[in-house]
This record gives C-alpha cells, sequence and structure tokens, in this order.
C-alpha cells in the first residue's frame, strides 16, 4: 500500500479518510445479524467519481468533469450522508458534503479543501478535513459543525484532520502535523481544541481513526517506523497506554478501528508469515484475519451482530483494482475493476 503522508499529496489525495467514523456505524451493537434484514452501505470511488452503494446498486455523487471521492459517511434513518471532495473547473478540489445525494460546498473553492471524515450527534452533523493556507501550498486543519468551519489552531506548518467524535460536549479529532523544520509528520488529536502528540519524530504519521462506543473513545493510529517503509499499529482506549499489534509480522498496517463489547477490530494491510506480499487483514484483539490476495486493502469496517464487514479493495491484472468487502472472511465484489474502484467506508444497518 502507498505510504500517505503530508510529504506526498498524491498519497494524500489516494488513501486519506479511511478513517472514517459516524454516530453508529462503530458503536456496540447487539443486534442479532439478519442476512434477510441486513443492508449494506458502502462509499468510495469506481473511476475518480465517488460514489456509494446500497446493497451493490450505485448512486453517483461527483457530477462534474473533474475528479472526485467520498471519503466517509453515516447513516441515520434512512437519510444517507458522505463527505469528501470534487475538482472544480478551476482544477481545485472543494471539500464537500452530500446528504441523500445532493451537494453542499463546505469550501468556496478558491483553494484546495478535503472532507474526511464525518460524525453526527443528534441534529449536529460534524465534518473533519482541511484547507490550504491563503498564499500557500500547505494545509489548515479543521471541522465544519453544520457547514461552519472551525480552525483547529497548530503552529506546525502543515495539518489535516482526519477523523472526528462527539463524545457529550467533548469533540475529539485526531490527525496529524508537521513542523517547516521536520521531515516528518506525527499523528495528533484534539480535543475541544487543545492538541497533543499520539507519535514523535522517531516515526512518520500514516493512518489515523476514531470511533467510539459507549462513552469510550477509541484512537487507532499507524505510522511508519524503519526505513524499509513498513508499518506498525497501535490504538489506545480513552487515551490510555497505546497497545502495539504484534501479529509476528514486520508489518501491520492499521487504517480504521471498530469496537463491539470489550474487542477491539483494527482493518488494514499487512503481510503473509514469511512473505512480503501486501493482503487486506484485520485484527481481533491483535490477533490476524487475511481477507484478500496480494495487492488488496482494507479501509474500513463495521460490526453488525455476529457478522464482521470490511470494505476495501482487490487490485486485477492488467491495472486497476476492483471494490470489494468481504462478509465474514468472504468477498463480494460491487464493481468491474475496469475503474480504479475501492470502498473507503462500509456501514451495516438491520432492520
Amino acid at each position: 500500500m502507498t505510504i500517505r503522508s503530508l510529504l506526498s499529496v498524491s498519497s494524500l489525495l489516494l488513501f486519506i479518510g479511511i478513517t472514517s467514523v459516524q454516530c453508529d456505524s462503530n458503536d456496540d451493537n447487539d443486534n442479532t445479524s439478519d442476512p434477510t434484514t441486513a443492508t449494506v452501505y458502502a462509499t468510495g470511488r469506481e473511476g475518480y467519481k465517488a460514489k456509494y452503494w446500497k446493497n451493490g446498486n450505485a448512486v453517483s455523487l461527483g457530477t462534474g468533469s473533474g475528479s472526485s471521492d467520498s471519503n466517509g459517511m453515516a447513516i441515520v434513518g434512512d437519510d444517507v450522508h458522505n463527505v469528501g471532495y470534487e475538482m472544480n473547473p478551476d482544477g481545485r478540489y472543494v471539500a464537500k458534503y452530500w446528504k441523500n445525494g445532493v451537494a453542499t460546498y463546505l469550501t468556496d473553492g478558491s483553494r484546495d479543501a478535503y472532507a474526511n471524515d464525518i460524525f453526527i450527534n443528534g441534529t449536529d452533523v460534524y465534518i473533519a478535513g482541511q484547507e490550504m493556507k491563503p498564499g500557500e501550498t500547505t494545509y489548515a486543519a479543521k471541522y465544519w459543525k453544520n457547514g461552519i468551519a472551525v480552525d483547529l489552531a497548530d503552529e506546525a506548518q502543515n495539518v489535516i484532520a482526519t477523523g472526528i467524535a462527539v463524545v457529550g460536549n467533548d469533540v475529539y479529532v485526531i490527525g496529524e502535523r508537521r513542523m517547516q523544520n521536520w521531515l516528518t509528520p506525527v499523528t495528533c488529536y484534539w480535543k475541544n481544541g487543545q492538541i497533543s502528540d499520539l507519535s514523535d519524530r522517531t516515526t512518520t504519521a500514516d493512518a489515523q481513526d476514531i470511533t467510539v462506543s459507549g462513552s469510550d473513545v477509541y484512537m487507532m493510529w499507524s505510522v511508519v517506523y524503519n526505513s524499509s517503509g513498513q508499518l506498525q499499529t497501535r490504538y489506545s482506549k480513552n487515551l490510555a497506554t497505546p497497545t502495539l499489534i504484534q501479529d509476528g509480522t514486520p508489518y501491520a498496517g492499521g487504517t480504521a478501528i471498530a469496537v463491539k463489547g470489550n474487542d477491539v477490530y483494527v482493518a488494514g494491510t499487512g503481510i503473509l508469515p514469511n512473505s512480503q506480499s501486501l493482503v487486506s487483514k484485520y485484527w481481533k484483539n491483535g490477533s490476524p484475519v487475511i481477507l484478500g490476495s496480494d495487492d488488496s486493502a482494507a479501509l474500513s469496517l463495521d460490526i453488525s451482530g455476529d457478522d464482521i464487514y470490511v470494505g476495501g479493495y482487490q487490485a486485477v491484472p492488467g491495472g486497476g483494482s476492483e471494490a470489494v468487502y468481504w462478509k465474514n472472511g468472504k468477498a463480494q465484489q460491487i464493481t468491474s475493476g475496469t475503474g480504479s474502484g475501492m470502498i473507503r467506508q462500509i456501514f451495516v444497518n438491520q432492520k
């Protein structure tokens, strides 16, 4: 998987926002799974156009001629909320929010901006992202509450916000930042606007995610930890001492976290034992489960009853990728693979 960092904007555009948190998707859910009543929502892109799928049926979000992507999703009742970005006719990326396919512009299009994650708390809609600073080529992190921007103040040169969650009156945002004299970014979080670091400059920030279970806040972050570009992943409950995923391999690249009762699930990319092939995986309390074949990646997951749904992509021969989700390890392909398809967020609704 391409390493996502603030040093590479192209990698940022390709792999951002995997993180993805909604008010319902990763919370504890004690419903018993029934395949006849499960509705599977997924969001991401196909052919560099933002889409979401409901039980495999596609709904286009990106409508312009430029590229677009949907990075996050929340389902509330019958309403489908998506966030992402779309290139405007001037060649700049506009942060966007879609409700049931109807777009709202979060930024005016004068500077590149991206919406990466969404969390809905009652009637309030929170969206995390970043916008390029005026006259510069670096980003300032922010979130939007009901469309009104809230700047996440930081002295760093380049800052992005990749995930957001709300517990009571507290707003948590996770992301990464890099000072001008730093070679690599570090993982950070904000609680009600106050910033703290989760990693240091001995590693390079890669991916982050945040979720809530009841009143508990779980954060996950992966970092590049050696000169070979390999990843390691940690997660923390309520900012306690982080747990390092150790599955006997030197590569464990987490992208998303979900919690069910006392079990913590992390989706991502790892390697096969005694191999260097990158494959999609998830870890349950640190124990790995292999999902796809070579050149696949898991970007999100949702736990519904006893079923585990993991969304991502699988590379296809000749180039391109197909958007895929795995239900209890069995792959369900939802795009043809002729375009660059991927699922960035998956959500399962039981009725």
